[in-house]
């Protein structure tokens, strides 16, 4: 059944008919619904009226359905339907819309729409957006989902889009905001330069309807935004004059769908959805200066047709086929242009990003077809999900060259300090073919084994060919994942659910892994240290250059987690909700880099001294995350409502991404530590509350601690070519923001600081919007308010862990999509 609305009806002759009205469906739900005959002495009908069970005694999927009413009453920055995925526990995002789980990172996660992907599987994310106007609702999916979901270690964000109905209705929609009613932002107010310029407007609406009553209706939506922002660069490096560049951003969503109801037990739809964002003067921000400016566009198109076809009571088929390209170009040449190596200082970024300009076309070919059983108690379901995928690329890496200082001072060549001390430079064709085709498998069966026990069983197999075809290793086809779960309700009123499980799940290996290691294998790197400027060369270093070479592991093993869970559910009232639940992951095989030629010690001589550097491209990573996710929901089918989670959670890794290297080769194990995305504690709150007079106010409200943040001595202390070495722990109780408290005068030696040994700023953000309903004629009209950090709480980022820079232990920006308070004003007509 379509997410809605539902009456079931129950009806045995000589028996009273019992109706029970007002019964809500959401995506992936399946509500228990307990009915009881008695028996008639004349004909009656009892009819109850009633909210859909809020705890479910069927799934032991840890997870939130956000829905229509979600969706139309909480504030969302940017329109980002995304962002209400915090409302979902054990999700500690780090802000905006970032989603992350158990310890993984967001490119872990997996997005689906209308049950098929949209995933970027070049650089692992979602591919584009959709209008807020087009989504109906959607799950988040964080812990212990069925075999039915795949290709992802993190959260699994299902989105279900709109459709037309037997009646004609429609919306039009306008927003605006600039900075006369916005806090200023402390940078710039800092600086004393003002207010920096900010102007935004976002418009659209959607209209649906039928075409042939009860049989074909139409949906379409669109939606459009322009943004006039002011990009401050806070590097003490730059004049003051030159810190505040505009930022432009045009961005337009169309969407349109057809739904046929071929008969009582079958129907067929079809949709399109294209997205266009263009933004000028991206990257200039914090220390990034001017020169690392670029304009990027973004082109998202897809097509989705589906067909589900009711072959009996108990037997379902649903098909689906997609067809959907992204094209993405970030071009350089109105700031750097080709030829202007990167500079990297302490507490400044100059020149052209070293992986800029690119452009990349992904092509994506999708069909899902799944089977679904109904026999006695069990409910099997089973099915395969084929895509084959395309992708073209342009990717530079450091064409260019990078020149890596460890000073602020100003080169001088009679001044041997203010010369850099590192340069790489690699030299290959950039054009790159990225095919992979991605095949997967999975049975799944719900068991209702008796006296309240479901068990939830099932297996997924995976597999993608991507290592094969583009770097000639064999592809891993050791991808079998068990999903196993039980939910029991020991009380018959099935107000309680006592739940758990376990499962493996694997990621998919996104094609940008792959193309830094087809770019390196076929390139000529050069690592020179102690180099010239701005000629590497000068220094008469020519001879003692030795090339650098990376493969990749000749048998590559797809990472994976394994998760279980052990909690319970219980509905308190009617309308009221709590639950508690334990999980425990851990990650194996996380991608990451290692240097097989590394020296014995320190300094020392590599085995093989015909090369420097031979990069392994691997997966020896490992995460480890422990959590307790509690959760009490208040949504009765009238009045307030309310929604309180917090998340207490430890999360470990030894790696952070694809192109992590330990600091010390030798002793990877030594960088277990906390992840850059451990929120040690979060606390979200969600509100809607009508009022009298027709207002209506609503919010959201997040508290979470900091994020670790990392110490390096800001030169290459142990001689391995890599900067990220961390100093020695020098005052065990001193300040972590205090130079003093570390010491870093040393060579030829890793210090014994832990990685992300610190802790950064708190985050506490509270949005509300406050609106007033009014009544027209054929039509009703909604005019709004929206406070985006109404608190004005600063937000600071992480505080900078570069011991050689001038701004050590400060936060030079804020944090990732935080900004001031900001208030936006709107209004929305239905019709």
């Amino acid at each position: 059944l379509p997410p809605g609305t539902y009456e079931v009806r129950a009806e045995l002759a000589g028996f009273v008919e019992h109706v029970r009205q007002g019964l809500t469906l959401t995506t992936g739900q399946e509500p228990r619904i307990d009915i009881t005959l008695t028996v008639a002495s004349v004909k009656e009908t009892v009819t109850v009226t009633g909210a859909t069970p809020l705890v479910d005694v069927t799934k032991n999927t840890i997870g939130t359905t956000i829905t229509r009413r979600d969706l139309d009453s909480i504030p969302l920055v940017d329109r980002n339907f995304l962002s209400l995925a915090n409302m979902t526990p054990g999700v500690t995002g780090v802000g905006g819309g970032s989603v992350n789980t158990a310890g993984q990172l967001s490119r872990n996660n997996s997005y689906l729409v209308d049950g098929v992907s949209n995933d970027d599987t070049i650089v692992s994310s979602s591919r584009g957006g959709f209008s807020l106007e087009a989504v109906r609702e959607y799950i988040v999916l964080a812990n212990q989902f069925t075999a039915e979901y795949g290709i992802s270690s993190g959260a699994i964000i299902s989105v279900v889009t709109r459709s037309g109905t037997n009646r004609n209705e429609g919306r039009v929609f306008f927003f605006d905001r600039d900075e006369h009613l916005d806090a200023q932002d402390p940078f710039s107010h800092a600086q004393g330069s003002g207010k920096a310029p900010f102007s935004q407007q976002r418009w659209g609406g959607f209209w649906g309807g039928p075409v042939a009553r009860d049989r074909l209706f139409y949906f379409a939506s669109y939606e459009g935004q322009h943004i006039d922002e002011t990009s401050v660069v806070t590097s003490p490096l730059v004049p003051i004059d030159q810190r505040e560049w505009p930022k432009p951003t045009n961005q337009h969503q169309g969407f349109v769908k057809f739904d046929n109801q071929v008969s009582s037990g079958h129907a067929v739809s079809g949709r399109y959805r294209i997205d266009r964002n263009l933004q000028i003067a991206n990257g200039i921000s914090g220390l990034n200066t001017h020169d690392r400016g670029s304009d990027s566009l973004t082109r998202d198109q897809d097509g989705v047709l589906s067909d589900t076809l009711v072959l009996s009571n108990r037997l379902l088929n649903e098909l689906r086929f997609q067809a959907s390209q992204r094209y993405n170009n970030i071009d350089t040449s109105l700031y750097s242009p080709v030829g202007t190596p990167d500079i990297r200082r302490p507490s400044g970024n100059f020149g052209k990003a070293n992986n800029l300009p690119q452009w990349r076309r992904e092509r994506r070919y999708q069909f899902v077809d799944n089977f679904s059983i109904t026999r006695s108690n069990h409910d099997v379901k089973f099915g395969t999900d084929i895509s084959m995928i395309r992708g073209f690329s342009f990717f530079p890496r450091t064409n260019d060259g990078q020149f890596m200082f460890s000073t602020d001072k100003p080169f001088d060549p009679a001044d041997l300090s203010t010369y850099p001390i590192q340069y790489t430079v690699e030299h290959f064709n950039p054009y790159f073919d990225l095919p992979n085709e991605l095949y997967a498998f999975f049975v799944q069966d719900s068991w209702r084994a008796g006296g309240g026990l479901t068990l939830n069983l099932g297996v997924r197999y995976d597999v993608e060919t991507s290592y094969r075809k583009i770097n000639g290793v064999p592809d891993d086809h050791d991808n079998v994942q068990p999903r196993l779960g039980f939910v029991w309700a020991p009380f018959k009123n099935t107000a309680t659910a006592i739940r758990g499980g376990y499962g493996l799940y694997v990621d998919r290996s996104f094609l940008n892994v792959q193309l830094d290691v087809a770019a390196a294998q076929n390139s000529q790197t050069i690592v020179i240290q102690n180099p010239g400027y701005p000629d590497p060369f000068s220094r008469g270093t020519l001879g003692t250059v030795t090339p650098s070479a990376t493969v990749i592991a000749r048998k590559p093993t797809a990472p994976q987690t394994q998760s279980v869970s052990l909690g319970v559910q219980r509905e308190l009232r009617p309308g009221l909700s709590a639950s508690a639940d334990g999980v425990y992951s851990r990650g194996q095989h996380l991608f990451n880099n290692r240097d097989l030629n590394y020296p014995l010690f320190p300094g020392g001589p590599r085995p093989d001294p015909s090369f420097g550097r031979i990069i392994q491209f691997g997966m020896e990573g490992n995460s480890w995350s422990t959590a307790l996710l509690t959760n009490v929901q208040y949504r009765p089918q009238r009045g307030p409502s309310l929604g309180v989670s917090y998340t207490l959670s430890n999360a470990l890794r030894d790696v952070e991404d694809f192109q992590y290297f330990a600091q010390d080769e030798l002793n990877p194990g030594a960088d277990k530590g906390p992840a850059s995305n451990d929120r040690r504690h979060q606390i979200v709150v969600n509100f809607n509350w009508a009022l009298p007079g027709g207002f209506q106010i609503a919010g959201l409200g997040s508290a979470r601690s900091g994020l670790p943040w990392n110490v390096t001595t800001g030169v290459d202390s142990n001689l391995d070519t890599q900067t990220n070495d961390r100093p020695d722990l020098a005052v065990p109780d001193g300040n972590p923001l205090d130079k003093a408290t570390y010491f870093a005068n040393f060579t030829r030696r890793v210090g014994n600081l832990p990685r992300n040994a610190n802790r950064g700023p708190t985050y506490f953000s509270l949005d509300m919007r406050l609106s007033k309903h009014v009544t027209l004629p054929k039509m009703k009209a909604e005019l709004f308010a929206e406070a985006f950090n109404v608190t004005n709480f600063t937000n600071l980022g992480t505080p900078v862990g570069n011991l050689r820079s001038a701004t050590f232990g400060q936060s030079t920006a804020l944090a990732m999509n935080a900004a001031p308070r900001r208030i936006e004003l709107g209004f929305r007509v239905n019709f």
